[in-house]
C-alpha cells in the first residue's frame, strides 16, 4: 500500500504544479485585459516599443545603410557639408551637431545608455527594497527597528544630490549612476512602503495555514510573502527607470558623467554652440535629445500608473 502511495504521490505533485502554474496563467491574462483596458498604459507601451526598435537600429543602419566616416556618433564628420551645425536634410534627418556629427545616429546610439541606466538601476532598486521591505515586514521586531531604521537615513538623503557631489569627485559612467541610484532607492522610500505590504500579507489567512501546516520562516518568506511582493515591485521598478533616466541626463548635462553618448550629453554639447549661431540654426541639437528624454520618461511613468491602477485593487474600485 505504501509502494502505491509512493508511486502516485509524484503524479500529484505535478498535478498541482501545472494547476498553479495554470492559475497563474489565468491571472496574468486577467491582469493583461485590465492593462488593456487603460489607454495612457497602452501609450506608454507603445512608446517604450519604439524606443526599443532604436536600440538595434543605430548598429544595423550603420552596418548596412550609413557610411561609418559620416554617420558615427563619436566621430563622424560629413566634410561635403559646411558649416556645422546644420539643419536637417535628407542626408542628415536631424542635422548634424557643432563638431559635424549625425545627430540621429546620436539619438538612436543614446537610447541604449537610457535603457541600460534605467533598467539597471530597476533592477538594483527592487531586489533592495523587496528583501529588505520582506525581511522587516514578516520577521518584524528588531530586524524590523534596523532595516527600517537604515531606510529612514537613506529617505533623508536625495539619490540626485549624492550623485551630482559624487560627480565632482569622480567622472561616472552608466554603470555607476544606476548602481548608486538603485542601491539609494532601493534602501529608502521603496523598502518602507514594500515593508508595509509585507505587513499586510503577514497576517492572511494562507500565510497561517502554511504555519500551521508545518512550514518554516524561509518556506513562507521565499514561497509566499515574496510572490506577494512582485506587484508593488513592479511598480517600484517602472518609477525607478524614470528618476534614473533623468538623474543620468542631469549629470550628463553639467558634464558629470564620463564621455559617452546620451541624451544628456548631447543637450550639453549642444548648447555649447548657442554661443556662435542663434537658435534657429541649433535647435536641432538641442530639441531632439530632450523631446528623447521627456517621452521615454512619460512612458515609463503612464506604464507604472496604469499598472498601479490594475494591481491596486482600491485603486480599481474607485
Amino acid at each position: 500500500m505504501n509502494n502505491t502511495a509512493n508511486k502516485h504521490y509524484p503524479r500529484s505533485r505535478w498535478f498541482i504544479q501545472r494547476q498553479n502554474l495554470l492559475a497563474r496563467i489565468t491571472s496574468l491574462q486577467k491582469q493583461w485585459r485590465l492593462f488593456r483596458q487603460q489607454p495612457l498604459g497602452m501609450i506608454g507601451v507603445l512608446l517604450i516599443i519604439i524606443f526599443g526598435l532604436m536600440v538595434p537600429a543605430q548598429p544595423i543602419l550603420m552596418k548596412t545603410i550609413w557610411d561609418r566616416r559620416r554617420y558615427d556618433p563619436y566621430v563622424g564628420f560629413d566634410i561635403e557639408m559646411m558649416p556645422h551645425p546644420s539643419s536637417p536634410s535628407s542626408i542628415h534627418l536631424l542635422g548634424t551637431d557643432g563638431m559635424g556629427r549625425d545627430i540621429f545616429s546620436q539619438l538612436l546610439y543614446g537610447s541604449r545608455n537610457s535603457f541600460r541606466v534605467g533598467i539597471g538601476a530597476a533592477i538594483i532598486a527592487i531586489t533592495i527594497s523587496t528583501l529588505l521591505g520582506g525581511i522587516a515586514g514578516y520577521f518584524g521586531g528588531a530586524m524590523d527597528i534596523f532595516l527600517m531604521g537604515i531606510s529612514d537615513v537613506f529617505t533623508l538623503l536625495p539619490a540626485v544630490i549624492i550623485l551630482l557631489l559624487f560627480g565632482l569627485i569622480i567622472k561616472m559612467n552608466w554603470f555607476l549612476v544606476a548602481l548608486t541610484y538603485g542601491i539609494f532607492t532601493g534602501l529608502g522610500r521603496q523598502a518602507i512602503v514594500t515593508k508595509a505590504q509585507a505587513v499586510s500579507l503577514k497576517t492572511k489567512s494562507y500565510i497561517e495555514s502554511a504555519r500551521i501546516a508545518g512550514g518554516n520562516h524561509l518556506h513562507i518568506f521565499s514561497k509566499h510573502i515574496l510572490p506577494g511582493l512582485i506587484p508593488i515591485a513592479l511598480v517600484h521598478a517602472v518609477m525607478t527607470v524614470v528618476g534614473a533616466v533623468l538623474t543620468e541626463s542631469l549629470l550628463a548635462y553639467f558634464s558629470r558623467t564620463q564621455d559617452y553618448m546620451s541624451w544628456g550629453s548631447m543637450i550639453w554639447m549642444g548648447q555649447r554652440t548657442f554661443r556662435w549661431f542663434n537658435f534657429k540654426g541649433t535647435w536641432s541639437t538641442i530639441v531632439p535629445p530632450a523631446l528623447s528624454i521627456m517621452l521615454f520618461c512619460s512612458a515609463f511613468y503612464l506604464v507604472g500608473r496604469a499598472l498601479d491602477d490594475v494591481l491596486n485593487p482600491r485603486l480599481r474600485k474607485r
